[in-house]
């Protein structure tokens, strides 16, 4: 049976274009009535962009009809997550703080995505400024995890709408942000692929910031090729090869400690399973402490979170002026730093150097470590919405491991891993900075692996 396009890759649906089988404009038009119908509520996309997105369709369709396509993503729609500026449309970092700022200019990325011929569909919701990993938005409404359909559930966050706009079928790519885990935790809550870049590669020119130092934009796909094709475009770069990835020869290492201090049963056995399956197909998996894992905890325990103190530094003011205005639990996540002192924020700063390079250098044998990207499965959104301490708990459990690669520098994915309790599971591979291009080769092939064992 023919798949639907919502159900295609974005590389499928472009092999679709080139072959002359799936016309641009039909198919922005179909994602387009998909939104429609799905996101009345407009949880899942704070706006759509349908007049630029059928503009920017109609000339891929001329172009896929006169043999002139640009790419392989040419006429494939996209969403973005709501801190990229757009011009001329509302970009809004879900905070009631920044409604109306409407910027004269594409971000960087969305100019180079357009150039490459792919077609704006809209952006997505997120959590104020982007400060949560599990994508709580009272003001504009929090998109459901699609896969509980009886109690609706976190998307995972901060780049919420991004991934639900991915697993609904209602975005073949998804352009998100991961400064904690933004990227990785709604990919493996929505049982999709993340990639999180290292800090620096791809630009952030006219990107709403959180933390300049961590910031990082990447996209949730279906599979590592998709995500690939995507940074090869973001980057301006030609795509990284992924054919014949295998995992023999491969070294991982699976620390021991730090990454299962929050682990839930269900969670901690879809990763062993999916740890076995990596090791059947060839993979060494070595087991050990990873020392410095639990020495950044205990810096940022002991002298505060980088993300709030850059986060407070950008925003304050404004969020201290109109404190109504933004999400209770955010506002005090990021009011926090104020106990600090610039003392500890340079202690941060100083610490996490030192410790990236022990952390690279006691694992320079090693492909990858590997963990649970998230320690738990979606929360229930009923009992955290409007609990600011069970709320602080769950966001802290749920970027208890991803922000362990933003601390330490690192490039990371997340790959479906299985399920909990009926909910998906992703394990997460950290790389070393600047090693996107092994990375991906390198989840190509445990993705591949998982998905043959399931």
């Amino acid at each position: 049976m023919t798949k639907s396009w919502h159900d295609m890759t974005a590389l499928e649906l472009g092999a679709g274009i080139a072959a002359g089988q799936i016309d641009p404009v039909d198919l922005t038009d179909h994602f387009l009535a998909r939104i429609d119908e799905v996101d009345n509520d407009h949880a899942i996309y704070v706006r759509t962009t349908p007049e630029r997105a059928r503009a920017e369709a109609k000339a891929a369709s001329m172009r896929a009809s006169d043999g002139r396509r640009i790419g392989p993503l040419d006429g494939v729609p996209v969403s973005w997550k709501d801190i990229v500026d757009s011009a001329g449309v509302p970009t809004e970092a879900g905070t009631k703080l920044m409604e109306g700022r409407t910027p004269a200019h594409d971000a960087l990325i969305l100019a180079r995505a357009s150039r490459a011929g792919m077609v704006c569909l809209g952006k997505t919701n997120l959590p104020d400024i982007a400060f949560s990993g599990l994508g709580i938005n009272p003001a504009y409404g929090t998109p459901h995890n699609p896969h509980d359909t009886e109690t609706p559930r976190v998307p995972g966050g901060s780049s919420a709408g991004a991934a639900v706009s991915v697993a609904r079928g209602l975005a073949p790519i998804g352009i998100g942000s991961d400064t904690g885990g933004s990227v990785r935790i709604p990919a493996a809550l929505n049982g999709l692929f993340g990639l999180k870049t290292t800090a620096g590669l791809v630009p952030l020119d006219g990107v709403v910031p959180l933390s300049p130092s961590l910031d990082t934009i990447g996209p949730l796909t279906r599979d590592a090729a998709d995500a690939n094709a995507m940074l090869a475009i973001m980057t301006g770069r030609t795509p990284y090869d992924l054919a014949g990835a295998s995992l023999k020869s491969v070294r991982l290492l699976r620390p021991t400690n730090v990454v299962f201090d929050h682990i839930e049963a269900g969670v901690a056995d879809a990763f062993e399973t999916g740890v076995a399956k990596l090791a059947a197909a060839g993979a060494t998996i070595d087991q050990a402490e990873i020392p410095e894992f639990d020495e950044i905890t205990a810096l940022v325990e002991r002298h505060g979170n980088v993300i709030s103190a850059e986060g407070y530094a950008l925003w304050g003011e404004l969020m201290d002026s109109q404190p109504d205005r933004i999400y209770g639990p955010i506002r005090d996540r990021f009011r926090a730093i104020r106990e600090r002192s610039a003392a500890d924020v340079m202690a941060v700063h100083l610490g996490m150097k030192r410790l990236s390079a022990e952390y690279l250098s006691r694992t320079a044998g090693y492909q990858a470590v590997i963990c649970p990207t998230a320690p738990i499965v979606a929360s229930i959104i009923a009992d955290v919405e409007n609990d600011p301490d069970a709320h602080n708990l769950a966001a802290t459990q749920m970027s208890w491991n991803t922000r362990l690669g933003n601390l330490l520098g690192l490039c990371g994915t997340s790959i479906p891993c299985g399920t909990a309790q009926g909910l998906p599971v992703g394990m997460m591979l950290l790389a070393r900075p600047f090693s996107e291009g092994a990375l991906l080769r390198l989840s190509s092939a445990v993705e591949r692996t998982l998905k043959a064992h399931d």
